[in-house]
């Protein structure tokens, strides 16, 4: 799928209704490391994908999409934050999850003080085999 800068949601889920969003931070790196965050958030129903405020400032993401303060306040199911470093203004928008999964190679990212789940590993790694092993184990 490709990303798109229009005001349409990416995957048709809105990031108030999604169980699952999966966001990404300026530690994605660059534009190109957003279809590993796509292809985690396909493994989920209901899901969408959302980002900090520097990766809808330098329109990757747009600004429907993003979380915090001056974007959307959500409560999924499952939160997966992906290169986020964790400002207030951000875990103020997404701290109410019931369940924080933060994935940052920082073992000092401030989002960890809020996660339920912390990964410390760079995410160019890590999600290529956490959706492999989705594959693997469940055949889709």
């Amino acid at each position: 799928k490709t990303i798109t800068m229009s005001s349409e949601v990416e995957g048709g889920v809105k990031l108030e209704e999604a169980y699952v969003i999966v966001s990404a931070g300026r530690g994605i790196g660059k534009m190109e490391n957003l279809t590993l965050i796509r292809e985690t958030a396909d493994i989920f129903r209901n899901s969408a994908i959302g980002g900090s405020r520097p990766v809808c400032d330098q329109r990757w993401l747009p600004l429907n999409q993003q979380v915090g303060v001056t974007g959307k306040t959500v409560t999924p199911k499952l939160y997966i934050a992906c290169g986020i470093s964790g400002s207030q203004q951000h875990i103020a928008g997404m701290k109410n999850s019931q369940c924080i999964v933060a994935i940052n190679k920082d073992p000092n990212a401030a989002i960890f003080a809020v996660a339920d789940y912390i990964v410390i590993e760079d995410l160019v790694s890590f999600l290529p085999l956490l959706v492999n092993k989705y594959h693997e184990r469940y055949g889709e």
